[in-house]
């Protein structure tokens, strides 16, 4: 007889400890999660101005973007982005003596008289800037520019 009471204690004791712990939730952890700034730019760097000193700036599209677009029309075409000297602007550089361009083609390099009015950095079709201006000839302009050294 002991047995048979032993055995339904057993098994109970048992099963009570297979079953699921419930603890009790704290009120601040059902409050809905804020979600943190983001440490990623929202639009990665286009090419990078090379400063003087050597510091390095990041231009993005979204920075471009804001600048007011300027028309330029070369060897019959029309060009249309940003003025070179805004672009510089955006690094804080309105004093220097020239521009090296640099990307996946002929590098160019400009005077300050020449970073003016017909001298922009032309949006193109596949998501880059090239160097548009009367002082060098099309076909010697800086596609896809890369960098920017100011000296």
């Amino acid at each position: 007889m002991k047995k048979i009471l032993i055995i339904p204690f057993f098994l109970m004791f048992v099963f009570s400890a297979c079953a699921p712990v419930t603890t009790p939730i704290p009120m601040e952890a059902t409050e809905p999660v804020q979600p943190q700034p983001s440490a990623v730019p929202s639009s990665p760097a286009l090419f990078q101005i090379i400063k003087p000193d050597g510091a390095k700036f990041d231009v993005t599209l979204d920075a471009l973007k804001a600048l007011p677009l300027a028309q330029l029309t070369a060897e019959g075409k029309v060009e249309e982005g940003p003025y070179l000297s805004d672009v510089l602007a955006l690094a804080g550089i309105t004093e220097f003596t020239e521009v090296t361009l640099t990307g996946s083609s002929n590098p160019a390099t400009l005077r300050f008289d020449q970073v003016d009015e017909n001298t922009i950095l032309d949006f193109n079709n596949h998501g880059t800037l090239k160097l548009s201006t009367t002082y060098i000839p099309k076909a010697n302009w800086t596609k896809d520019v890369a960098e920017i050294t100011v000296k």
